[in-house]
């Protein structure tokens, strides 16, 4: 039995927390109907979850716009969970979004049932994150605070405070990224995850090592306490991930039912 949350979340009938980790799709199209052509390939490859990569779109900064597509999205994937992520360029991200643009968009999509998770990054720091917790009180959204790395992986121990600082922050979900440079750096960013989950047993995690030196922490991260693994379905949204067909087949493995 893998280390699993005692408070797993729930959302259109997939648990974040359960017996398995939850495989994510990120849909990176920048355009309509790049967009539309990555959400109508989603019901064939069938993900436990898809997560909507905005900082890509060529229209975000219109929020209406922006609302209309993920309505859509919303009709073409069904009952398929739906993270929104508006990743800061700082992090990672496509391009520079205007905070005004990124937090507009949250307001509408968790205002309207539109999306079961949101994705906030620790660095906005303690204020705009309670200020975004009051937002999601009387809705069905979690929040997940994120932190990631493309350049390194810190010590074991800050990959542990950082971890540690999301929760504390009040994530619903706590996400850590990192990019390693040995076979080391893996090793530290799983133990963390480990540690993490001994402490503070109550929430999903969702860890990584990227590149391809991590690609073995998007397999066997939920062996260590990782809740989600992301895979890619038409175009990778970070570097390592693996194809969905080739990690569900290597999930079912590790994880049988």
């Amino acid at each position: 039995m893998r280390p699993q949350p005692k408070k797993p979340i729930e959302a259109r009938g997939k648990v974040l927390g359960g017996p398995r980790p939850l495989v994510c799709v990120p849909l990176v199209g920048k355009t309509r109907r790049e967009i539309l052509g990555e959400a109508g390939n989603i019901p064939a490859i069938a993900p436990d979850i898809i997560e909507l990569r905005v900082d890509a779109w060529e229209f975000v900064e219109e929020t209406p716009a922006s609302v209309s597509m993920i309505r859509d999205v919303r009709k073409t994937v069904g009952k398929i969970p739906v993270i929104l992520t508006c990743r800061g360029h700082w992090e990672g991200g496509f391009k520079k979004v205007s905070d005004e643009a990124k937090f507009s968009l949250y307001r509408e999509a968790a205002a309207g049932d539109l999306v079961d998770f949101l994705d906030m990054e620790l660095a906005y720091g303690d204020e705009k994150i309670r200020g975004t917790l009051r937002m999601l009180e009387n809705s069905s959204v979690s929040l997940i605070i994120s932190s990631h790395d493309f350049e390194k992986t810190p010590p074991k121990e800050v990959l542990f405070s950082t971890l540690t600082a999301q929760i504390r922050a009040g994530a619903h979900v706590a996400k850590l990224a990192a990019m390693p440079r040995s076979e080391e750096d893996v090793l530290a960013l799983l133990s963390a995850t480990l540690l993490v989950r001994r402490k503070y047993p109550d929430i999903p995690l969702i860890t990584m090592s990227m590149g391809g030196i991590g690609a073995v922490s998007r397999v066997t991260g939920g062996l260590f306490g990782s809740d989600l693994t992301f895979a890619v379905g038409s175009k990778a949204s970070a570097p390592g991930q693996i194809p969905v067909a080739d990690l569900k087949q290597c999930l079912s493995v590790l994880y049988p039912q």
